[in-house]
């Protein structure tokens, strides 16, 4: 029996999940909605970000300053750290929301540098980020929202390479996939 409410419990919760993030058929078209929504310049947070490459998944955590500069444009700066120790890195990221809300998708464009160590030697190559996500409040008037995205990176010059004991194979990683999960307050 608990086993079955658990699973009613998941079920309920993803079903609110996909309803906020992927509302397609319950929202209102961009033209009809309502530009009722009061933005905040400023908000900063952080998030859990999952990264692809060299087939594997590498967690890491990424804090994050967002100022809002018009209804539909915001810039920010960020560090991200994998928990792996793998690369630190650091930028600037620009994203264009599509209806200038809060709860809105936008589209992110960003360039940063990486910093990582191999064979004894220190590289900074930078690397470009073209993403597409979704930021959700749960409650009309919370201070708080969650963002979800999916990033695809490629790092110009120096690649990622796989830690090898022996140096006559290894494989190396210049395009990276990630998933962001994040909260920010406002």
């Amino acid at each position: 029996m608990m086993v079955r409410s658990a699973k009613i419990f998941v079920v309920a919760i993803l079903l609110a999940c996909v309803q906020s993030f992927a509302g397609y058929f319950i929202e209102p078209s961009y033209d009809e909605a309502p530009a009722k929504d009061s933005l905040a310049s400023f908000s900063f947070g952080g998030e859990l970000e999952l990264v692809y490459y060299l087939s594997s998944i590498h967690p890491g955590i990424l804090l994050s300053g967002e100022y809002r500069f018009h209804r539909h444009h915001s810039a920010d700066l960020f560090a991200v750290a994998l928990f792996s120790g793998d690369y630190f890195e650091i930028g600037a990221d620009w994203r264009f929301f599509f209806r200038g809300m809060r709860e809105d998708d936008f589209l992110r464009l960003g360039v940063s540098f990486i910093s990582f160590e191999r064979y004894d030697k220190s590289y900074f190559p930078p690397r470009i980020t073209l993403g597409y996500g979704r930021d959700i409040t749960f409650f009309k008037n919370a201070s708080f929202l969650c963002r979800i995205e999916l990033d695809a990176s490629y790092i110009v010059g120096r690649a990622l390479v796989e830690h090898k004991e022996n140096d006559f194979f290894g494989r190396e990683a210049h395009f990276t996939a990630a998933l962001n999960i994040g909260f920010y307050l406002f």
